[in-house]
């Protein structure tokens, strides 16, 4: 699956437009990151995106903010591991936990992660200065648990095939989703790839 994650400081166009121009493009799920903003003014921003997402059916996924989730009604989310070792995974079709770690990949597989986000792979601008993570922590986290691992971090069209050759079930974008003028081409990138290198197959998505 290809999974779009937004940042409104790096938005081409205004932020809403830009959503828009991405569900669109139907990837598999939009993650809304802005989770430095204030509850109520995230809960706002989400029930606007979530009615883009699905006039276009595309999933909408809530970051943290986990209660705003229940409350306008999206089924999934995104949760950084302390929240959800203190939230569990209850309530939800599908909660993605982010790891950065072999033991925290396996700890939330154990406590019930339907997917793991696991980065940053490569060198990623969002956060200057973090080693990247790198191809071969990648697929020894894919080779340890059973849940599919959704690979982020300085993912783009160009090394898209050496993290699907690794095990990845799918790739989180910000920089080229946010930044793009034709986020379609992204996607369609995406899809060509993966089925280049998984022998013809058709794209899974886990939703």
């Amino acid at each position: 699956m290809i999974t779009a994650i937004t940042n409104r400081g790096i938005s081409l166009r205004p932020f809403l437009e830009q959503v828009r121009a991405i569900a669109e493009a139907e990837p598999d799920m939009v993650v809304l990151r802005e989770k430095d903003l204030p509850r109520n003014e995230y809960a706002e921003l989400a029930r606007r995106c979530l009615r883009t997402c699905d006039d276009n059916g595309v999933r909408l996924c809530v970051n943290t903010f986990s209660d705003v989730a229940k409350d306008i009604g999206v089924r999934d989310v995104q949760l950084p591991m302390p929240v959800f070792r203190a939230e569990g995974a209850k309530g939800f079709d599908n909660v993605i936990v982010s790891v950065h770690s072999l033991d925290e990949a396996v700890e939330a597989f154990g406590l019930g992660a339907d997917m793991l986000m696991f980065g940053n792979v490569f060198e990623a601008t969002c956060k200057p200065g973090a080693p990247p993570k790198g191809l071969d922590a990648l697929r020894g986290i894919c080779d340890a648990v059973g849940a599919p691992v959704l690979a982020v971090g300085g993912i783009d069209v160009s090394n898209m095939r050496s993290v699907l050759s690794r095990g990845a079930g799918g790739l989180c974008m910000m920089h080229d989703f946010m930044e793009s003028e034709r986020p379609g081409e992204i996607v369609l990138a995406y899809r060509k790839v993966w089925k280049e290198a998984r022998g013809g197959t058709r794209p899974q998505s886990f939703l």
